[in-house]
């Protein structure tokens, strides 16, 4: 018992430490201003209007609901990338890193966001993936699988099962809608991996195995915050911000399909993270079977790779680019939205220009933007 006491206490002792070390710089995160310009700084716009979209059952439609979170829908079924809504102060999130015994800074999600922001139709969604599992993408799942999303599995890698056991909803039947997928069974620059259907086999999708850009890159430094992985099952969830940790991190792609049919009407790429090339990049034989109708792509801490997002649009050759987790993730949904002071606006749009494909459109859209687009045979 005094051995393990005394590991607690030197465990508490090192993460004091570290997160002390790191208050420099997120207390310079803190008082940065956001930078000038207008909230879409391109007024740019994908897809197209509903009425001049074809018939309405060959449409698919994508929200954007801020952060990573995307719902994707087509003919009454859904799927959502884990979404994000309750966004603590810094301040809160900094306490809570600080082993103050329950500081109660940082605990649960919104729940009041979260039912404000996610859409109903979000509730039909048969599947739940995930890129990677800091609180930003991982924080609210819980509450969404369990009050809203209530059919969805949720599929992540290892470490994202390890962590979401810790609800005892999600664990109580087993954790029987904790999809694991392990990395190798994701795809690579060199190697395909198999599709995972979902069970109304409307939608398709293969995780690739993916990196996680430095959150601060500062005087030829880089950091990464909870970059861990764990190997066992958490007996509850995490009450503070580092102990969402990265895990295995994945990009996906996602093939909309007819009924019936294996043939993707409409392909996604989708990542939450930037990583660094050719990490997340699929292999040549998959992008030979359908060119990208729609990537989506990470802002925040892009800016910290060299050739990001540049190389991997050159790769995917994408018809549309939507940019997301752009906005700073401390300011509460409710009031205006203003960018996240992790990355350089300019250079990113300066590297998406260099390689975004002659005939490819982007855009840089609001949170609850809803946007259309048409399926099409290829």
């Amino acid at each position: 018992m005094q051995r393990a006491s005394a590991a607690r206490a030197s465990r508490a002792t090192c993460r004091c430490a570290v997160v002390l070390s790191c208050l420099p710089v997120l207390a310079g995160c803190w008082t940065l201003p956001p930078p000038a310009g207008q909230m879409e700084p391109t007024g740019r716009k994908i897809g197209c209007d509903a009425s001049s979209c074809g018939s309405p059952e060959n449409q698919v439609e994508i929200t954007y609901l801020g952060t990573s979170g995307i719902l994707v829908r087509y003919r009454g079924a859904a799927l959502l990338t884990a979404p994000f809504f309750s966004k603590p102060m810094l301040k809160h999130v900094v306490l809570s890193m600080i082993p103050l015994g329950g500081n109660g800074f940082f605990t649960k999600p919104d729940t009041t966001l979260i039912e404000r922001f996610l859409p109903a139709s979000a509730d039909n969604a048969s599947a739940i993936l995930v890129g990677h599992g800091h609180y930003d993408h991982l924080l609210d799942v819980p509450y969404i699988a369990n009050r809203r999303a209530r059919s969805a599995r949720v599929y992540g890698g290892p470490s994202i099962r390890h962590m979401l056991m810790g609800d005892s909803l999600l664990r109580a039947d087993g954790g029987s809608r904790l999809m694991t997928i392990p990395e190798s069974s994701a795809g690579t620059r060199d190697r395909a991996a198999d599709w995972i259907y979902t069970d109304d086999r409307t939608f398709r999708f293969m995780a690739l195995v993916a990196t996680h850009a430095p959150t601060v890159k500062r005087l030829g430094m880089s950091y990464h915050f909870a970059s861990e992985r764990l190997s066992k099952d958490l007996k509850s969830l995490p009450v503070d911000a580092s102990g969402w940790k990265l895990g295995e991190p994945y990009a996906y792609l996602i093939d909309i399909l007819e009924p019936g049919d294996t043939a993707p009407r409409f392909r996604i790429y989708y990542q939450d993270a930037p990583s660094k090339p050719p990490h997340g990049f699929p292999a040549s034989v998959t992008l030979a079977e359908r060119r990208v109708d729609l990537a989506i792509i990470c802002a925040a801490t892009s800016t910290n790779l060299r050739n990001a997002p540049d190389s991997l649009l050159k790769v995917l050759v994408p018809r549309n680019v939507m940019v997301t987790h752009w906005e700073s993730l401390f300011r509460r949904g409710t009031l205006s939205v203003q960018f996240n002071a992790a990355w350089d606006i300019e250079k990113f749009i300066e590297r998406v220009t260099r390689g975004l494909p002659a005939d490819a459109r982007w855009a840089m859209p609001a949170p609850q933007t809803v946007m259309n687009f048409a399926t099409t045979a290829d």
